[in-house]
């Protein structure tokens, strides 16, 4: 994936104005929960789509209140 594409701009949940979709393997939402808590500055949410197995990867949605905080996160977990 890269910046080019949409980015997977699912948008507008709750009115959050950025999204992004991220698929991560066993063990790492934790860890991307502990960075945006730490990192993010304005308002976010996460949505479960797919939990993670030790077969497959688990699906997450990430929204954002602010374009700063978007493209922080789609930088680092992208």
């Amino acid at each position: 994936m890269t910046l080019l594409d949409p980015v997977h701009m699912i948008g507008d949940a709750d009115g959050f104005a950025h999204a992004q979709e991220i698929v991560k393997p066993r063990g790492q939402l934790e860890i991307i929960l502990e960075w945006a808590k730490q990192n993010l500055e304005k308002e976010w949410r996460w949505q479960l789509i797919e939990t993670s197995s030790n077969h497959r990867p688990g699906r997450y949605i990430f929204y954002f209140d602010s374009e700063r905080d978007y493209l922080a996160f789609v930088l680092k977990w992208s």
